[in-house]
């Protein structure tokens, strides 16, 4: 969509959607090698190189549960849950949860439908962003893992838009200046992007009072240790960079602004790297490897590739304050 008018301050470009590929187009995530599946099945090349052995819904679920009672939590909601791999673990390790697996895609739908066969599990066809809070609200626990990406993002933005006592016509800019404004966000100098659609995920999750959310995503603001900084690279500079994939494309999270939102609304707040519960084993074989940047075998390519998106992907969990 192009928004423009004759004022320069009101250049907006474009607001890139995956709408349309997900509802129509998609039919496999064979292009999009996903942290989650690259741990799936067991005896990948991903598992080899970890401290532990295991699938990514199985660490994820060790990992929260430091940080969240999972074990008295029975309603769960998924949003965008791919192949259904994660909350087969989640179930896996715990029988009593009841979740509600929501997707836009009514054949990724379908996909989880079978991976989670003979389950208790309730199934919605839907855009998370027109969901009532109220029924966001009746869960415990929301999960969006791997997909904020997905969401509406609006490109090339004219930073002066955000000036005071700019004209502003179009809707999407005053969504954009709404965000800027009610949470105090770090101004662009330049042009920027912005994760407009994962912003309104956000506050739309805050608004309806669950108490507690799991986010994860490729992050543009992601940090490498000083010592792994010889063999791992990422794109960090705060600006969410385009991915573009089979069909359609997908845009990097600045989770920072999540986080601002998520603490302006009472909740807690704990970020950080996917490494800290999928933990690479960082072995002198290793680091040869993430050296050579895999040149030397397809298995080689496949475990670089994974432990840099260890680093360069980043999770956010809320918990309601009470």
């Amino acid at each position: 969509m192009d928004a423009r008018d004759s004022s320069p301050h009101t250049s907006l470009c474009r607001l890139s959607t995956t709408e349309a590929y997900h509802r129509q187009d998609l039919s496999s995530l064979g292009w999009e090698l996903t942290v989650c599946n690259s741990l799936y099945p067991a005896g990948t090349p991903a598992r080899s190189v970890l401290v532990r052995d295991a699938s990514y819904g199985e660490l994820l679920y060790d990992h929260l549960r430091r940080f969240i009672p999972l074990d008295r939590i029975t309603s769960v909601l998924e949003i965008g849950g791919g192949y259904g791999y994660l909350m087969k673990d989640f179930l896996a390790r715990n029988g009593r949860l009841r979740p509600l697996m929501l997707d836009i895609s009514p054949s990724l739908l379908e996909k989880q439908k079978e991976t989670l066969a003979g389950r208790d599990v309730f199934w919605l066809l839907a855009d998370a962003l027109e969901m009532d809070p109220a029924l966001l609200g009746r869960h415990e626990l929301v999960i969006l893992n791997e997909n904020l990406g997905d969401f509406p993002t609006v490109v090339d933005i004219d930073h002066r838009i955000l000036e005071d006592g700019s004209e502003l016509a179009d809707p999407v800019a005053g969504r954009i200046r709404h965000f800027f404004g009610a949470y105090d966000l770090e101004r662009p100098l330049a042009s920027f992007n912005l994760n407009l659609g994962a912003m309104e995920m956000t506050e739309k999750l805050c608004a309806s009072g669950v108490p507690f959310v799991f986010i994860g995503e490729h992050s543009c603001e992601a940090t490498v240790p000083p010592e792994l900084k010889p063999f791992i690279t990422v794109s960090s500079d705060g600006n969410p960079r385009r991915i573009a994939l089979k069909g359609h494309d997908e845009y990097t999270l600045r989770l920072s602004y999540l986080q601002r939102i998520a603490e302006r609304h009472g909740y807690r707040t704990l970020r950080g790297p996917f490494a800290d519960y999928v933990v690479p084993n960082i072995t002198e074989g290793l680091k040869a490897v993430l050296a050579t940047r895999g040149l030397y075998s397809d298995s080689e390519e496949v475990v670089c590739h994974f432990v840099g998106d260890l680093y360069e992907y980043e999770y956010l969990i809320m918990t309601k304050r009470v």
